[in-house]
Formats: structure tokens, C-alpha cells, sequence
């Protein structure tokens, strides 16, 4: 019985455990629009699902914290790059 309990134990914690999903450029895209911001100014990398990219010129608090939020809900971590040149 005991040993059944250790086998299930991380069974049961990795049922928890949900992957991150990769959203769309169009899902990104309405966010950003929702927080002010341009289009392709958020992305979300492959090689790291969870971390939500924000490349904008000095964002404004309030741009930074509707992002945050949206992050949040969706189990996203923030990273604000900020004084990125654009290249035309």
C-alpha cells in the first residue's frame, strides 16, 4: 500500500501541471491592441512558452500593467524590452 502511495504521489502532482500553450499573432496581436500598443510589439519565442515578449519604446505604466494582467491569466511571464531601435 505504502509503495502505492510513493508511485502515485508524482503522478498525481504532474496531472497539475498544464504545458503553456504558443498564442497566435492574431491573439497577441488583439492583446496589444487592447493595451495600446502596435502591432508586433508582443511575442512569444518558441524555445521559451512561458516568458510573453514586449519590444517597446518607453511603454507607459498603464500599457505595462494591462500586458502584465493578460500575462498573468494566461500563466505568462513578462519581459519589457525596452529602447529598441527599429531598423526600416
Amino acid at each position: 500500500m505504502r509503495a502505492l502511495l510513493v508511485l502515485a504521489l508524482p503522478l498525481a502532482a504532474s496531472a497539475c501541471v498544464t504545458p503553456t500553450r504558443m498564442y497566435s499573432n492574431d491573439e497577441l496581436g488583439a492583446a496589444g491592441r487592447a493595451c495600446g500598443l502596435a502591432l508586433g510589439e508582443l511575442a512569444q519565442e518558441e524555445e521559451e512558452p512561458r516568458l510573453l515578449f514586449m519590444v517597446t519604446v518607453a511603454p507607459s505604466q498603464a500599457q505595462q500593467t494591462c500586458i502584465q494582467r493578460w500575462a498573468r491569466r494566461r500563466s505568462l511571464n513578462v519581459v519589457i524590452i525596452e529602447g529598441a531601435e527599429r531598423i526600416p
